[in-house]
């Protein structure tokens, strides 16, 4: 991926980013060819290139704006949240399932899925590359969860850190699933829904 300082330069770069982000997440990755790319982001083919080197450049691309942009929104509605009214252990694991809630429900009316989770889907099983950066995605999303189950555990002597690690990672299949299902669906509601039911589940995993 090339360095990139000019402000023109920058900003042609990313909407060439946005753009694919876009139709990968509505079309997937395979079924979106570069020329499409190129006409929806209106540059030429000398500018692609002049900033990435093939697709899959632009994938990894695409997936290092979506988790930093994942990072930023989730931070800001976090932050925005009431505050809570019985502070615990596993009071800011909830407050980061409302954070995403949140994100889902204003995100309800945009075209496509997650698009770590359809990418993973489609690259996984036949690119190596893809399927190591998608995972270090999800460990990524399973540590935002991580440290706060682990003093949660400590506290309550009922659980092991390795459990922790797995619980967390349970955690993120939970979020990807209700994504899933409430797109499916066309229930905005239904990922709120499942949220809630997993947080019982945490209390009583983690709390006994």
């Amino acid at each position: 991926m090339r360095a990139v300082t000019q402000p023109r330069a920058l900003e042609t770069r990313d909407r060439i980013v946005q753009t694919a982000a876009g139709l990968f997440a509505l079309k997937g990755f395979h079924d979106t060819k570069l020329e499409e790319i190129q006409r929806t982001a209106e540059v030429s083919s000398g500018a692609f290139f002049h900033h990435f080197q093939s697709k899959d450049d632009l994938g990894f691309a695409v997936i290092d704006r979506h988790m930093e942009k994942r990072r930023q929104l989730l931070d800001q509605i976090e932050q925005e949240l009431p505050p809570s009214k019985d502070e615990g252990p596993l009071t800011p694991v909830f407050r980061r399932l409302d954070a995403i809630a949140e994100m889902l429900k204003r995100r309800q009316h945009t075209k496509g899925g997650c698009i770590i989770g359809n990418l993973s889907t489609a690259l996984s099983d036949t690119h190596e590359a893809f399927r190591s950066r998608l995972a270090a995605c999800f460990d990524e999303m399973a540590q935002e969860f991580l440290p706060h189950l682990e003093i949660a555990a400590r506290q309550s002597g009922l659980m092991q850190r390795s459990q922790c690690r797995n619980l967390a990672r349970y955690i993120v299949t939970v979020i990807e699933g209700a994504i899933m299902l409430a797109r499916t669906h066309r229930d905005p509601k239904l990922a709120a829904c499942q949220f809630d039911y997993l947080k019982q589940h945490l209390e009583k995993t983690v709390n006994g």
